[in-house]
């Protein structure tokens, strides 16, 4: 139900039991968190990423400079020209020569934006696909292998190369063999693709402000991820939407505040559920450790993520921040808890826990997206930017 700020504000005066402490085992959940500015909160993730990556704080720094300046490119070019872009990644190498990947030949929009950027690229021109047009064959592939009884599944595209990797598990009496499999998808759909048939997939969900503790009832179950806002005003919080019963947060100073459920999406926008609050005004910040709370200033378009980008994370069963994972497949989709859940950013690594479903992946005061689980044994999360396509509320920003 969706209730303005006002009538949130006067309904909490009847709810005395908000100040209930939280159980024992939750301390971290009641640290009075320091704001950290703009400039600290790059600062520690850079450190971070160094640390994490072995990489001086300068060579983070300057992967970072690289990454900013590929954002631009990927903008520029997506205001009129969606329809050639495929994606950029970064060098391995910190602060070399990234790559952006092209349809077709490079015009004069794409090399404008390069020149304008004034950021050394290679242009990897000539592509077959857009980055539309992967990820509207990863989703049909997606449709025709549960068509085919393999709901069981793992997918996502590369840029790099223009095509789609993907597991299934193997199902009784279907076919076992890759080729097989592929000869009963469109003819449009057998080439370019690497199929695997696995055992384990090693698919999994991972069971105010953002980044608190998200209850249902007194058991702890998930984080929340960003404050978000829709169109009309109404204000809330958001968390995975695979976090069934979520009644409640905890907020140093405020107690355990009530949250109402508003709107949940799991499926071809990722997997995401937002609430609003009651006894708290919702604020844009975000806490990106225990201890740590920042303004959130900007958000990550669906477009300009980069193969290689470092993203940080925080959820409150791993319990610190995390700089440790790169983007590896900018459109990923898989089953999470029976549910064929796309449209995920898929991280090179598991960096996370269960319980740090709906904490937000960021980075400094960026949010990117809101924590999902493990796709194939990486972790994945549902891109912040397609939070209002997925349930009408969009990540709220400082002004």
């Amino acid at each position: 139900m969706n209730k303005p700020l006002a009538a949130r504000l006067v309904a909490a005066l009847a709810i005395p039991s908000l100040l209930l402490a939280p159980p024992a085992a939750y301390a971290q959940d009641v640290a009075d968190p320091d704001y950290q500015t703009a400039d600290e909160s790059l600062r520690e993730d850079l450190a971070l990423t160094a640390e994490a990556l072995g990489w001086t704080f300068e060579e983070a720094e300057a992967q970072h400079r690289v990454a900013q300046a590929l954002d631009g490119i990927a903008s520029a070019i997506a205001v009129d020209h969606l329809d050639v872009l495929v994606g950029t990644a970064l060098s391995e190498r910190p602060g070399g020569t990234p790559t952006l990947y092209i349809k077709g030949e490079a015009d004069e929009v794409v090399l404008a934006a390069v020149r304008d950027s004034g950021q050394e690229v290679v242009i990897a021109d000539g592509q077959p696909f857009s980055f539309l047009e992967l990820k509207e064959r990863n989703r049909q592939f997606n449709r025709e292998l549960v068509a085919l009884g393999y709901a069981d599944l793992s997918s996502g595209i590369d840029i790099t190369t223009g095509t789609i990797s993907a597991e299934v598990a193997p199902q009784p009496d279907l076919p076992a063999d890759p080729e097989a499999i592929l000869r009963e998808l469109s003819s449009g759909l057998r080439d370019g693709v690497a199929l695997s048939v696995v055992d384990d997939l090693g698919n999994a969900a991972e069971y105010t402000y953002g980044g608190l503790t998200a209850y249902a009832g007194q058991t702890r179950v998930c984080t929340t991820g960003w404050t978000v806002i829709t169109a009309e005003g109404v204000a809330g919080v958001s968390t995975a939407g695979h976090c069934s019963g979520v009644t409640q947060t905890y907020e140093s100073g405020s107690g355990f505040v009530q949250l109402d459920f508003e709107a949940q999406h799991r499926g071809y926008w990722g997997d995401v559920e937002w609430h609003t609050t009651v006894a708290q005004i919702d604020r844009p910040e975000f806490y990106a450790s225990p201890s740590d709370r920042r303004d959130t200033l900007s958000i990550e378009k669906w477009w300009a993520f980069s193969v290689g980008e470092s993203i940080c994370m925080f959820g409150r069963t791993t319990g610190v921040r995390t700089c440790a994972a790169q983007v590896q497949s900018t459109f990923y989709s898989c089953n999470v808890d029976g549910v064929l859940t796309e449209s995920l950013i898929r991280m090179n690594a598991d960096v996370t826990a269960e319980g740090d479903s709906g904490g937000g992946w960021s980075f400094d005061n960026r949010a990117y997206g809101s924590h999902v689980g493990i796709c194939g044994g990486k972790s994945v999360f549902t891109i912040a930017d397609d939070l209002f396509e997925a349930v009408g509320a969009m990540v709220m920003l400082k002004e």
